[in-house]
């Protein structure tokens, strides 16, 4: 893939990208009849000589022959008109035999200038597709519009890159002229092979592989609210990962943004440890993060909206991406050398794109931009620095002594912790700031076929890059990884910065602190002092539920409770004790995510669990992926304190070490990314759970439903037994003075309290809350006697 631009309007820059096309064939998938591939494209100027006069183009893929009807009339809707329908001269013998038994019939549809301002006159385009298309579904008409615009026009099809001029002969035609052309070849590996996956899609050729898709296509579904109803259903359901970066790309741009800055918002630079970059541009990147999650992966990018052409990295740098110019001003970038021909005494300037860099030309004036440059001119538009201390407000760490839960290892128990956790893995942990080092593979039966009932983490597993996706590693490429997390409402993100409306509505300098803030978190993990701070404004929701009460019925209470919040909403199962029990922190995380995500109300509340039932790694990294914006795991943060002088900071320092190794096995750099993603499987949840929690987690054998679940809590050894409800829940002074709990006193089910301390057999006196740490202590030196090796 790649780009090729030229100075001057001519059929030279078309040849070229054909004849790129070809030599990047051994790139791209091929059938075996040697003809059909996995797809290929260009995506050039709207040809004027070739059309016959100054025409927007509607390029049309018809398999039902209502679908021209459809786009006449939708285009009539936004009162514009077709003035031509024109059949695309092609040449069916060119293609494979299973190319032609799903080929469309190709149109162009001729729309005339109407008296509009060439961007209202693009935006009105854009309308009449989303119609078109909107209606393509509600009629079940099979139709596909590649591109619809007064500026570019794309080819594409389901053919090797060497067919393209055969099956379309405009492309071999003098006529047909351009001053710019994208291309691509294209090898599935996510995707089967379809016409209208082919690449270059409306604005962008991608290569490589979105690892954070489901959490972006989740996200993007999320900002939705913000848009009229006619612009909803953003991305397209049937769509590869890299036609979902096009819809959101472009829905950007037609919003008012200039497609570089767009791109540079979705697929930012490691800014966060780069201390090179122009503190402009840092501004940009950081008050961007404030709208957009990354859309993380190995990727290089080529895109133009006809007037702007260019090529991109990913922060990782993953992919190649070589360009060159000569002297007449002919530039070319490819993901190979030499799939462009130029004279070697012609060329003045050849260079290769680096992790994160940009490379622009601008059509206009022939000018060629460079990465810092580039970037600085979208940086440039407003003052992001002052825009983006308006929002932000950084939350320093600094140590607060755990206030511990009463009778801890009844706790333990009751989250459904073993002995083996306490002892070998969150002891270790504090003692050694890293995760637990086995000598032997894991030989513990899954969840579903365990003799013992698990916690619900161990029903998911992590997944994991594969084919041409490769993991990361997090420590040799640290400079790229990020755990920065922003916490808070968000709104207005799909709005331009320095739009009139905005302009408007806004009553202060942008360096007047604005009622819309954001917590800037150095991790998702948070410790007690960042937890004070977050709950300051934020509302607890009580995760737990007594006997008389359903595992389900208390998910649907969550729910409802969480579309009544606003701004942050903590799930706490602080009130855990015999007689109440805890909900599986996993499922009402994502019950209550997806809730949000249904009702358009997710962009503007946050998630936060504090959950008893963390234990490892593995733990906060399923919370984070299924849609928590961060964690506290107050019992193991305690369990830590008591095994080892100073234990709770090196637990932590493990579960955020350990939290970037997951992300970097499924080659995620951002938290932020990898936040909602849920780049997980099951293996035993069954389908009332995964269609509540879990929808967007593949489960391929069934399993427990929400009683199994619960009855298996309810036979835990202290289900059953008298403990005093946990007084902890309040603990926190922050809790106490200003917080909200969304569950009144009326409406929450009265706990079992015993009327005695001494009727507790479980409770520690205060004068033995030192026990925990002597008993833990004396097991590990009996460890370490029996197997001094260890």
């Amino acid at each position: 893939m790649g780009f090729v631009a030229t100075p001057e309007l001519g059929h030279e820059v078309v040849a070229l990208g054909v004849q790129a096309l070809a030599r990047l064939s051994h790139r791209g998938g091929l059938d075996a009849d040697g003809k059909s591939g996995d797809g290929a494209g260009l995506l050039i100027q709207v040809p004027h000589r070739l059309l016959g006069g100054d025409f927007a183009v509607a390029v049309l893929f018809e398999w039902d022959e209502r679908a021209r009807t459809i786009v006449a009339e939708s285009l009539a809707g936004t009162g514009l008109a077709i003035a031509d329908w024109r059949p695309v001269p092609v040449d069916p013998d060119s293609l494979g035999e299973r190319a032609r038994e799903t080929m469309p019939v190709v149109w162009h549809g001729l729309i005339a200038r109407p008296d509009l301002d060439p961007a209202e006159w693009e935006h009105r385009l854009y309308l009449a597709r989303r119609r078109a298309e909107r209606r393509s579904t509600e009629e079940s008409v099979r139709m596909y519009l590649p591109s619809l615009s007064s500026r570019t026009v794309v080819y594409k099809g389901l053919m090797a890159g060497t067919r393209l001029a055969d099956f379309y002969i405009d492309l071999r035609d003098e006529a047909c002229e351009s001053r710019l052309a994208v291309f691509h070849q294209r090898y599935s590996t996510n995707t089967m092979p379809d016409w209208r996956l082919a690449q270059p899609f409306r604005l962008l050729a991608h290569n490589g592989e979105i690892n954070t898709i489901t959490g972006n296509r989740a996200w993007i579904r999320a900002r939705e609210a913000e848009l009229e109803p006619e612009l909803r259903v953003v991305v397209w359901p049937e769509g590869s990962d890299s036609a979902s970066l096009d819809n959101a790309l472009e829905l950007l741009v037609e919003r008012g943004w200039e497609v570089s800055e767009a791109l540079m918002s979705l697929v930012p630079n490691a800014w966060e440890g780069r201390g090179d970059l122009a503190a402009a541009v840092r501004d940009f990147y950081r008050y961007q993060s404030i709208r957009f999650e990354p859309w993380d992966g190995p990727a290089a990018l080529a895109f133009s909206d006809g007037v702007v052409v260019g090529a991109a990295l990913d922060r990782n740098g993953l992919r190649p991406l070589r360009w060159q110019r000569t002297r007449d001003g002919l530039v070319a970038a490819a993901s190979e050398a030499g799939v462009v021909t130029m004279a070697p005494e012609s060329v003045v300037e050849r260079g290769r794109l680096g992790p994160g860099q940009m490379l622009l030309v601008d059509t206009r004036d022939g000018s060629v931009l460079r990465d810092s440059d580039a970037k600085e001119r979208a940086a440039a538009r407003h003052d992001y620095g002052l825009l983006a201390d308006r929002m932000l407000v950084p939350v320093e760490r600094h140590h607060i002594d755990i206030d511990a839960p009463e009778d801890i290892a009844a706790q333990q128990k009751l989250h459904g912790w073993g002995s083996e956790d306490v002892k070998i893995v969150v002891a270790t942990m504090a003692e050694t700031g890293a995760e637990p080092v086995y000598s032997m593979g894991d030989d513990i039966p899954i969840a579903a076929l365990g003799r013992t009932p698990r916690r619900v983490y161990g029903y998911l597993r992590q997944r994991f890059a594969q084919v041409t996706n490769p993991a990361i590693d997090s420590l040799r490429e640290k400079a790229v990884m990020s755990l920065r997390i922003l916490l808070g409402a968000r709104r207005g993100t799909l709005e331009p910065e320095g739009g009139a409306d905005r302009e408007l509505r806004r009553s202060h300098h942008p360096a007047i602190p604005g009622t819309q803030r954001l917590l800037e978190l150095e991790s998702p993990v948070l410790g007690a002092s960042e937890l004070a701070r977050v709950l300051e404004d934020a509302t607890v929701l009580d995760a737990t539920y007594s006997h008389d009460e359903s595992l389900r019925d208390a998910l649907i209470r969550l729910c409802g409770e969480a579309s009544e919040t606003a701004g942050v909403v903590v799930l706490s199962d602080r009130r855990a004790a015999a007689g109440r029990l805890p909900v599986p922190m996993a499922l009402a995380v994502g019950a209550v995510h997806e809730s949000l995500l249904k009702s358009g109300e997710r962009m503007a509340k946050d998630v936060v669990a504090i959950a008893g039932d963390v234990v490892d790694v593995h733990d906060v990294a399923c919370l984070v992926s299924i849609g928590a914006s961060a964690v506290h795991p107050y019992l193991a943060l305690a369990t830590a304190a008591a095994s080892a002088p100073d234990g709770e900071t090196r637990y932590r320092k493990a579960l955020e070490v350990g939290l970037l190794k997951v992300m970097a096995k499924m080659g995620i750099s951002c938290v932020d990314s990898y936040r909602g993603a849920q780049v997980l499987e099951a293996l035993g949840l069954g389908a009332e759970v995964m269609e509540m929690c879990f929808p967007a987690v593949p489960s391929n054998i069934g399993g427990v439903d929400l009683d199994d679940i619960q009855a298996m809590a309810l036979r835990g050894p202290l289900a059953k037994t008298t403990m005093k409800p946990s007084s902890s829940f309040d603990a926190c002074p922050a809790w106490a003075s200003r917080n909200r709990c969304a569950s009144s006193s009326e409406s929450r089910p009265q706990l079992r309290q015993s009327t005695s301390r001494r009727s507790s057999p479980l409770r520690r006196s205060s004068s033995a809350s030192s026990a925990p740490r002597c008993r833990w202590a004396r097991c590990r030196r009996k460890r370490m006697k029996r197997s001094p090796s260890r």
